[in-house]
């Protein structure tokens, strides 16, 4: 059927609905749709209504992503029967025996944890500076290995320096040895010479640096505490050792923050980044405007949020530029058999969000993304239950059902995803 086509008579499906799975539930505290995305109750109560998308089996066969009405004043389903060209319904069309709402991507092979929030650079924008000063164990960190067996890849990032947890190597080892991808995000300032060899020896496939400007002053203005130069040197001796040593990894990729002033810097960083032996061009962003993160900016520096459209299109224009320079992050993922999509499929309805990564905080606390900085249940908990057993919650399946038809939870607010035009 398609999504567009709004012709038809509505049914009552809420007893296949509720039979299949009565705890997926669009939310009515969420962010506001457009208003051609709001309708009235098919039915006779007249409450307001919402779309979502499931598979329908009817006495024939599955129907595949049809539209499904929910109306929050009678708590009822509709779908539409028809012959999807306007005519009169097919004889088994109301016979809808099935429901299956479960449509996000549900085998996550990639996990993203923090080891600590401490950091040696106090970057104005970094919400890890407002947040508790810790890091995870690696008794810890161990049992989410144990709990997770279908891991393929897990990125040690989080809101602070990875290389300041004294654990860090050991754990990048640990996940190593089992066959674990391991990545990480460092502000490059800690590339000693003894550091550069733990990495190459604890067995990390690729390590990308924050650089938001390639003019030393302005650097320092953003990532504040840090040192271009110190930072770029640290590359160098991390190549220049990787490839005296006959070590393949770490690959060294390249991400970072532009502002109105740096909008413009892309081309020349990644220039730059070339040089002192960068190899992968990662992405770059604009500043951060979810509303996790709006309250921890100086308000002198709220003005940028204004123009952070503005400079995320800068970015998009110059990033086939740094691809030139540098090899795209997809394509050495690509070459590695590393999956980093993280956008899964689209419900056809609106945009949504169908995170194929599982997020974690260092108290093992599964959130829906990495922007979510608050848990939200204790049995999403990498620590005491098993990816199985959180995929499979109640509670969490609601929330991805949610995401991904795109009806998004008041902490989304700001996210490029809740911004995104209808389809």
């Amino acid at each position: 059927m398609n999504l567009a086509d709004t012709t038809g008579i509505w049914t009552d499906i809420t007893g296949a609905w509720n039979q299949a799975h009565a705890h997926l539930r669009p939310l009515a505290d969420r962010l506001a749709l457009p208003p051609a995305q709001c309708h009235a109750c098919p039915g006779e109560c007249g409450g307001d209504a919402v779309d979502v998308v499931a598979h329908l089996r009817t006495g024939g066969a599955w129907r595949e992503r049809n539209p499904v009405r929910y109306c929050f004043g009678c708590n009822r389903y509709f779908a539409q029967t028809h012959n999807g060209t306007g005519g009169a319904p097919h004889a088994h069309d109301a016979g809808i025996v099935r429901v299956d709402a479960r449509l996000w991507s549900t085998s996550p092979t990639f996990l993203n944890i923090e080891p600590t929030t401490r950091c040696n650079f106090s970057c104005w924008y970094c919400v890890g500076r407002h947040m508790k000063q810790q890091d995870i164990t690696v008794e810890n960190f161990t049992q989410v290995l144990d709990n997770f067996p279908s891991l393929k890849t897990i990125a040690l990032v989080g809101e602070g320096e990875p290389l300041m947890h004294k654990g860090f190597f050991k754990m990048a080892r640990l996940a190593a040895d089992r066959g674990i991808h391991v990545v990480t995000l460092s502000n490059g300032s800690t590339l000693s010479s003894s550091n550069v060899r733990k990495i190459c020896e604890s067995g990390i496939t690729y390590l990308s640096v924050s650089i938001d400007s390639f003019d030393p002053a302005t650097f320092a203005s953003s990532r504040i505490g840090g040192d271009l130069q110190q930072v770029l040197n640290g590359i160098r001796r991390l190549r220049d050792f990787r490839d005296a040593n006959g070590y393949h990894y770490p690959k060294i990729g390249l991400k970072g923050t532009l502002f109105e002033h740096t909008q413009d810097q892309l081309p020349q960083i990644a220039a730059m980044a070339k040089e002192y032996g960068f190899e992968i061009f990662e992405s770059f962003q604009a500043l951060n405007p979810m509303r996790t993160y709006v309250p921890i900016y100086p308000r002198e520096k709220l003005a940028e949020l204004k123009r952070s459209d503005t400079v995320a299109m800068a970015i998009a224009r110059d990033t086939p530029l740094a691809n030139e320079a540098l090899q795209s992050v997809q394509s050495f993922f690509d070459d590695e058999g590393i999956d980093i999509d993280k956008n899964g499929t689209p419900n056809g309805l609106r945009a949504g969000c169908d995170e194929q990564w599982i997020y974690s905080l260092l108290s093992g606390d599964v959130t829906p993304c990495c922007q979510i900085k608050t848990p939200i249940s204790p049995t999403w908990n990498l620590f005491s239950h098993s990816i199985d057993q959180i995929l499979s919650d109640r509670l969490y399946e609601n929330t991805r059902f949610n995401l991904w038809n795109g009806l998004f939870p008041r902490y989304c607010g700001g996210c490029w995803k809740t911004r995104q035009p209808a389809h």
